[in-house]
């Protein structure tokens, strides 16, 4: 490791001389002014007047009774009417974290949202304990335009990218959402808010060198306003190269002894109970699939009421072996081992571009208008073989009318249809031109519909109270209609407090693949039927406190049955839990704190069906399989003066016992079998132990142009690896550490 630094010091410093003697930097690093926070202008237009508003010009008081349009209403509302809980993650932020890609970012900063690992499928997120081994239960969007895939996954894009300076800031709607978004926003929203010319003028240069968990990138992002001020451009380019951290820095865990049988070598024979896996394949932690540069291209223009923007991402990930494939028979695949091995893991590219005009039609009345087109091409490696590689593309028309009735009374409606065509063949990107559906059979070309209607309204009781009703109707072509209500009250009794009831009932459609090839015309939905109470407090100007308690979560699951070894209805899922949040600021110093907890009170199989989401219809524990029941966060940043910042995140996941019973269920219901393999060893504790990971960054300012930091990652792992572990999910105890490692940063603003 000490060698890697060494040698990541010298290629930095190499670079920083080079550009700090270019005539770019020439006189600039003489000047002594600095500033820490970038005074950008963010314009808002006032729908009522039609003036521009420099939100830097007003209070905070006048900001908090402003009414802005929000990821989680349709109508207008003041921020502490918004009817959800929601964490807003600025730029400031992002660069305070760190973070290399948005797995980690949100890991930082959102209350209760959990990250682990999968060796079949992409990496996985879950927020309030549902999460299963694809990330259907959510949306992500960019700009309001989700941007998931449908034909077999979920949300693969935009996750992994190392790419991040594009980015405004992001909103995560915490708990349901499908009355806004539709189908599939069933646990969360995460709506990536980009640059315009409103947010960023200039040209701005980012390079970024990591060592141990090697990477490199380049963005370069620039935004110019017209001369008239109506309107402007945005542009962003970012390339990168992520090598990850080996197996050395990064240990794969096995969790029994792996020994081979006298007929047949396994790769891994002679691993001890414990010990890392190193064998010579094992892909680096975080490595690109196929080694392939991640890229990310963005466009914006606005002018007048027209907006029309165009996205471009690749990216991917490989991942280690499945477990099953390292032992011997009869329980593992051991005698499937085929050489030549192929690195496992998936790889995408997606292409977006959306036009739309928002149209006053009087002084209370407004027409959104918008058209949008995407490509998504994805290919999935497992092992030998590739067992999904299609292209899909998706055509979306969206009318929303908003009408403020009164200054108490408001109305959003509006109307959204999508077509989509699946299985079409990819042009070998990156590698197959085969069609392959998830089991393991083409699917010949198909197209379906979805005709959404959707509205909500808002009525402003009096000071103290107000109300939003709001619903959504989806009509797919595969399956029943799908209907997503919700109803909220908001209390304000004073300037500082207010309590919020949330009632939502959220919907997903299965897999378009899955819907094609069950040839069913009213497949039945996911549902998530939820009641929240929130209570949030402005206790002063420095302290903000707020608690969250989803006291009922009731979700008819749809996921993977290892019984028909298909994607369908699987259980009744119910949980409860809480959140509970803390900020504390100043100038200078920022610090807040998160717990959230969750707990799995009843869990029903489907007649039949075997599910890897909790062992407890099995007679094993009451806790879900995938899931760290309590979760702590805690960030803090401090100005130390004009030139210098320290930034520090922590994150302590405080055991797995879902994760341990679950394997304890496997290892007995094998033993019973007569079979001597399980995956892991009798007694076996280290993978359900508690996993902390600690985050440091210094950032220097040396002239109003130029910013430096370095950023040291997963710190704990320098005394125990263990603490770094993050788990894989089902019934898999393997885990594996992230690398401790470091990266410098380097941003120049013309």
């Amino acid at each position: 490791m000490v060698d890697k630094l060494l040698s990541f010091g010298w290629r930095f410093v190499i670079v920083a001389v080079m550009v700090y003697s270019s005539p770019i930097f020439a006189g600039e690093a003489e000047e002594e002014k600095a500033t820490l926070v970038e005074n950008e202008t963010a314009n808002k237009k006032d729908t009522s007047s039609g003036q521009e508003v420099d939100l830097f010009d007003m209070s905070i008081e006048q900001l908090m009774e402003m009414e802005v349009a929000s990821t989680a209403t349709l109508t207008e509302s003041k921020p502490r009417l918004v009817p959800a809980a929601v964490t807003t993650v600025t730029e400031e932020q992002i660069q305070a974290s760190g973070a290399r890609s948005l797995f980690e970012l949100l890991d930082i900063y959102v209350p209760n949202l959990q990250w682990v690992r999968n060796t079949w499928e992409a990496e996985n997120m879950g927020l309030r304990g549902i999460m299963t081994d694809r990330d259907d239960k959510y949306l992500l969007l960019v700009n309001g335009r989700v941007m998931n895939e449908r034909t077999h996954y979920g949300v693969v894009s935009e996750r992994d990218l190392v790419l991040l300076k594009d980015i405004h800031h992001i909103d995560i709607v915490r708990g349901p959402g499908s009355a806004l978004y539709g189908p599939g926003a069933v646990s969360m929203v995460i709506n990536i808010v980009t640059h315009n010319a409103g947010t960023f003028q200039g040209t701005e240069i980012t390079s970024r060198l990591g060592a141990v968990e090697e990477f490199y990138s380049t963005e370069i992002r620039h935004g110019h306003k017209f001369d008239d001020g109506d309107g402007g451009f945005f542009g962003y380019a970012g390339i990168g190269e992520y090598r990850g951290a080996d197996k050395f820095d990064a240990p794969l865990i096995v969790t029994r002894d792996l020994t081979g049988m006298a007929d047949m070598a396994i790769p891994a024979a002679g691993t001890l109970e414990g010990d890392p896996l190193l064998h010579p394949s094992i892909p680096n932690d975080g490595e690109a699939y196929r080694n392939l540069p991640p890229l990310k291209f963005y466009g914006e223009i606005t002018r007048g009421s027209w907006d029309f923007w165009a996205r471009y991402t690749r990216g991917g990930k490989q991942f280690p072996w499945d477990p099953q494939m390292l032992t011997s028979d009869p329980y593992g695949w051991g005698g499937a081992w085929i050489l030549p091995y192929v690195d496992p893991g998936y790889g995408y590219q997606q292409a977006t571009t959306y036009i739309g005009r928002l149209t006053e039609l009087g002084e209370r009345t407004n027409l959104d208008l918008s058209l949008s087109y995407d490509m998504f091409d994805f290919e999935r490696q497992v092992h030998t073989w590739i067992l999904e590689a299609f292209r899909e593309e998706k055509y979306i028309g969206k009318a929303v009318i908003r009408h403020n009735i009164h200054e108490k009374h408001k109305l959003a409606f509006g109307t959204e249809v999508l077509h989509g065509e699946y299985g079409n063949r990819s042009p070998g990107w990156p590698h197959s031109e085969t069609v392959i559906s998830q089991i393991g059979s083409p699917v010949p070309q198909w197209s379906t519909n979805m005709y959404s209607v959707f509205g909500e309204y808002q009525w402003n009781i009096n000071k103290q109270w107000t109300t939003f009703l709001g619903g959504r109707i989806d009509d797919h072509t595969y399956t029943k209609q799908m209907l997503s209500p919700r109803a909220t009250l908001v209390f304000t009794p004073t300037e500082k407090d207010t309590y919020k009831l949330m009632w939502a009932r959220s919907v997903r459609a299965n897999y378009e693949e899955q819907l094609k090839l069950a040839a069913e015309g009213d497949s039945r939905p996911e549902k998530l039927d939820s009641i929240e109470l929130r209570y949030e407090r402005t206790h002063s100007k420095n302290l903000d406190l707020a608690a969250t308690g989803f006291v009922h979560y009731n979700l008819e699951l749809i996921g993977w049955d290892g019984t028909s070894m298909q994607t369908v209805p699987i259980a009744t899922q119910r949980d409860w839990g809480f959140e509970l949040e803390a900020a504390y600021h100043t100038d200078n110093t920022r610090v807040a704190v998160s717990h959230g907890y969750t707990k799995l009170y009843s869990f029903n199989l489907e007649p039949g069906a075997w599910s890897y989401v909790s062992a407890k219809d099995f007679g094993y524990g009451d806790d879900l399989a995938r899931w760290s029941n309590h979760i702590t966060k805690l960030t803090a940043q401090h100005k130390l003066d004009d030139q210098w910042k320290l930034d520090g995140s922590m994150r302590v996941y405080w055991g797995f016992p879902g994760h341990k019973d679950f394997s304890h269920y496997v290892h007995d219901a094998y033993a019973s079998g007569g079979w001597p393999d399980s995956l892991a060893a009798e007694g076996w504790q280290r993978s359900y132990r508690t996993a902390s990971y600690l985050n440091l960054g210094l950032q220097h300012h040396p002239s109003k142009n130029l910013t430096l930091r370095v950023d040291g990652y997963y710190l704990l792992g320098i005394f125990n690896k263990d603490f770094n572990k993050r788990i894989y999910g089902g019934n898999n105890p393997f885990y594996r550490s992230h690398a401790p490692a470091v990266a410098l940063s380097m941003i120049y603003k013309f």
